[in-house]
């Protein structure tokens, strides 16, 4: 790119003039900053790190290679040397190391940003599809954060946002061929392996963040960078990054940074059509049924660890099943096995809109019965739906899939027919598909009496032995499982439910 004072720059070799350091120039590029220009000469060797001049009303920043490359690779400066290459550059010396270093730092910057990603989103940033301008201007936005007075000079980068993004582009593609990111409808995607290196990599505390940096360098850099550069004169702004990041739902794609609460939702979606919001479900519940003409949602809320129900669930079956408590975990699960399983071919609700910072999430609402309503009503075909439910179950863990809070209000029988599973937000690819069966036929005990409770356990194993292994069924009744449902299901029920899955296993 070449700028139209570029007479007016001052030139390498007169600046170099007298300071002995022409036979050392590693790297030299021009900055276009509004009405301003800068000179940056990258210098094999120099001892204080970074000097500052004046050329010809230009600023001329020289930088110590190692310094800068310190910075690029590992924030030692605090990025205050590596942001430059943010920023679309006239290289005039050295290109080809310019842009080495460019692409490893945006590789760095796109890498921190997936993992930022992966740990505020858990399992759901599997499902985002991401614009590689999200990659710029969230990375803008932390610097602005961190260093308020260099807003205007940073802001000015979207003057060229196409020539910034470029590099972005291409440093993305050399993470898709490292198998890091996907390309998917134009957009790119985290690859599954990437969301599981990432998902187990401990997030740094300040503390420790600030161990990798050399506070005394940062500090004279800064001074040189910033307090150069002056109070902007007006107000810049910034785009909001979450409108690059998109969550595919039965609507379209949804921007991240759209969060509806419920009646902003049935607003936007249903215009001025007078809807209804109702709570269902029992104490613990903070689900909702939305009616707004024929059309009918349902939303949950997740609720914090103060909701008893995990609390308790989690002290009481602490050696022998790992509950999800923590809000975000719990929604991110639930977006992701139902996307998942509907992947898989299994009926699940289609998300419709994802509220993530209230932690809500709006579902398409499954019109039906479901397993113990079936079986509380004497439904004539409860035995037949209960062996549908048993069979289902088994295909599911067939394909990799614990449901891990296994009960049977999770599976809804449609006036279809067809079977719908809900109520995700325990799954995993990592449990027990006995513990799953020990729930589902033993929960049930809660509400049923002993007779009705055995033959609806006899009824689940027995579809669940069509699909699945006979050993899963003789594990459910592990007593280190059983003792677990103690505070739901009496005793004598929990023998008469026992008695009848043995029964089975000895036919």
């Amino acid at each position: 790119m070449l700028y139209p004072e570029a007479v007016s720059l001052p030139r390498l070799d007169d600046v170099l003039t007298g300071r002995g350091a022409a036979e050392g120039v590693e790297a030299a590029f021009y900055i276009h900053l509004g009405k301003t220009s800068e000179l940056h000469v990258v210098l094999r060797r120099l001892r204080q790190g970074v000097r500052v001049l004046r050329s010809n009303g230009h600023r001329v920043y020289m930088v110590d290679a190692k310094a800068f490359k310190d910075d690029v690779l590992k924030a030692a400066y605090a990025e205050t040397l590596a942001h430059r290459l943010l920023t679309p550059y006239q290289p005039i010396r050295g290109e080809s190391f310019l842009r080495r270093l460019e692409i490893t730092y945006k590789k760095e910057v796109i890498t921190q940003l997936l993992k930022d990603l992966v740990s505020e989103h858990k399992l759901a940033a599997a499902n985002f599809l991401i614009d590689v301008r999200y990659f710029l201007y969230e990375k803008l936005r932390r610097l602005v954060e961190v260093f308020p007075l260099m807003r205007a000079e940073l802001v000015q980068v979207l003057e060229n946002c196409t020539d910034a993004v470029r590099g972005f582009e291409e440093a993305a593609e050399k993470l898709v061929s490292e198998g890091v990111l996907a390309r998917r409808n134009g957009y790119y995607a985290l690859s599954m392996d990437a969301m599981r290196n990432f998902g187990t990599i401990p997030i740094l505390t300040g503390l420790e963040q600030l161990k990798k940096i050399n506070i005394l360098k940062v500090s004279k850099a800064f001074s040189f960078l910033v307090f150069d550069v002056g109070l902007p004169a007006h107000p810049h702004h910034l785009p909001d990054p979450e409108q690059y990041v998109y969550l595919t739902t039965a609507r379209g794609l949804q921007p991240l940074s759209k969060q509806l609460d419920m009646l902003d939702f049935v607003r936007e979606f249903y215009g001025g059509v007078e809807a209804k919001v109702r709570r269902v479900g029992g104490l613990f519940n903070s689900t909702y049924v939305i009616e707004a003409d024929s059309v009918k949602l349902f939303a949950k809320r997740y609720l914090s660890w103060t909701d008893v129900k995990w609390v308790a669930a989690r002290l009481w079956t602490a050696w022998v099943k790992d509950f999800s408590i923590n809000p975000s975990t719990r929604m991110a699960k639930e977006i992701y096995y139902l996307n998942h399983l509907r992947n898989l071919g299994f009926s699940t609700p289609e998300i419709i809109h994802v509220n993530w910072n209230g932690k809500i999430l709006y579902t398409s609402y499954v019109e039906g019965q479901n397993l113990i309503a079936a079986w509380l009503g004497k439904s004539p075909d409860r035995r037949f739906f209960a062996r549908q439910v048993g069979e289902n179950l088994a295909q599911i863990h067939g394909r990799g899939v614990m449901l891990g809070d296994c009960k049977p209000e999770s599976f809804i029988k449609s006036s279809e027919g067809e079977i719908f599973v809900t109520d995700v937000e325990q799954a995993s690819t990592d449990g027990d598909p006995a513990w799953d069966l020990m729930e589902l036929v033993f929960y049930p005990g809660h509400y049923l009496d002993a007779e009705e409770a055995g033959l609806l356990a006899a009824d689940v194993v027995e579809g669940y032995a069509r699909a699945g292994s006979l050993e899963t069924v003789r594990r459910s009744l592990k007593p280190g499982y059983v003792r677990t449902m103690a505070l739901w299901t009496p005793p004598w029920v929990q023998k008469a439910v026992s008695d009848r899955v043995k029964l089975f296993l000895r036919a």
